[in-house]
């Protein structure tokens, strides 16, 4: 029994609908049919039955045909003058020493050396950069937050209804 690979298939049907073109441009009926092979090549990208190599080669031969793929958004860039601000507001905060408390803790449960309080500070101040940075990221893209509580322990979890 011969096996085709997912990467043989797209090919494959990407000649059959580009086999027959007036001139060197695609009806509309072509470049939807393509269009929609594109959309099936990122599905199998994704689910890992395609390589981002075979993805890259495949979406490369609906170029050459003269297939105008749209271009994915660029992602945000977050303002960097605001991300301080923003993570100078939180180190003024009490959540900022509960946070260097949790690292205490953590270090003490583990059996290893606490560090100075000036490690720990920037230890903290380096994750929580790091979360707002992925915040205001989402929050530029439109993203909504959604905010878990544990009572039990007093705690609260963010997560981004889109990226998790």
């Amino acid at each position: 029994m011969c096996t085709i690979s997912k990467y043989q298939d797209f090919d494959s049907e990407i000649f059959e609908v580009t086999k027959i073109m007036i001139g060197f441009s695609l009806t509309d009926g072509q470049k939807t049919e393509l269009l929609k092979i594109a959309g099936e090549i990122e599905t199998a990208c994704q689910d890992g039955s395609l390589s981002g190599d075979e993805r890259q080669r495949l979406l490369d031969t609906m170029a050459d045909c003269g297939l105008e793929l749209p271009q994915p958004p660029a992602e945000p860039v977050v303002d960097e003058a605001k991300l301080q601000e923003r993570l100078a507001q939180y180190m003024e905060l009490e959540l900022f020493q509960m946070d260097i408390g949790e690292l205490i803790r953590d270090y003490k449960a583990q059996g290893l050396p606490v560090p100075p309080m000036e490690q720990l500070r920037a230890e903290a101040a380096a994750e929580a950069r790091k979360c707002l940075e992925t915040m205001m990221v989402c929050e530029a893209k439109g993203h909504l937050w959604k905010e878990t509580a544990d009572p039990e322990n007093g705690t609260s979890t963010l997560s981004c209804r889109r990226c998790g």
